[in-house]
């Protein structure tokens, strides 16, 4: 029988805050799956091991796209839905909320927050639009990309204060590694032209107009 829904977290460098995180999603989140990406090499499972929690070590930073990918596929195996969380928030939901929310989910093509710290994708989705783009790298702008593209299908995105976390330390990965911010301009270049405008302004229907 397949599962409802699993939790995928990609981590780069802030376990100190999905740590705690974690110790409640265990007692939130008793009967289901919780796939970690790590990219930081953090010594993830000397720090904290459970049944339901699996670390997954793909070999240095892999980027947002590439870990939502990774966390997409493995959940998908088994569930319907994708669960994606931040590793600097704690949603404060149980699981009866996220099962209660997926009962009346087929009018939702995805749901997400208004920064995409915690959504909620669809297997049938993620079949249909296909991958996150992984040239957006290592993070910024792979989250327009994806909403754009639900755009371009014909479908309305949906932002829900349902996601909204409990806790919340935004933007907490590149406070603590600034490099990372060398590559907004790069990401927003590239999507200015692979979708003819900034996102909100775009003027393509395909990639690159091609």
């Amino acid at each position: 029988m397949q599962k409802k829904f699993a939790i995928g977290i990609p981590t780069l460098n802030r376990f100190d805050l999905l740590h705690p995180a974690l110790l409640f999603y265990i007692r939130d989140f008793p009967n289901t799956k919780i796939y970690i990406v790590d990219n930081g090499e953090q010594k993830i499972s000397e720090k904290i091991s459970h049944p339901n929690i699996e670390i997954l070590y793909e070999g240095g930073n892999k980027g947002v796209s590439a870990s939502w990918n990774i966390l997409c596929k493995k959940i998908f195996e088994e569930n319907d839905y994708a669960l994606i969380l931040n590793d600097d928030i704690y949603l404060g939901r149980k699981d009866w909320e996220i099962d209660n929310l997926l009962v009346n989910f087929n009018r939702f093509f995805y749901v997400t927050t208004q920064d995409w710290c915690a959504f909620i994708l669809p297997k049938k989705t993620y079949k249909v639009i296909g991958e996150f783009d992984e040239d957006f790298f290592p993070a910024y702008y792979e989250d327009n990309d994806y909403t754009y593209r639900i755009k371009l299908y014909g479908q309305i995105p949906y932002s829900i204060p349902f996601l909204n976390p409990f806790v919340y330390a935004s933007s907490s990965t590149s406070h603590k590694n600034p490099s990372i911010l060398i590559h907004v301009p790069f990401n927003k270049q590239r999507y200015i032209d692979k979708w003819g405008g900034e996102p909100n302004k775009e003027t393509f229907k395909k990639p690159f107009n091609k």
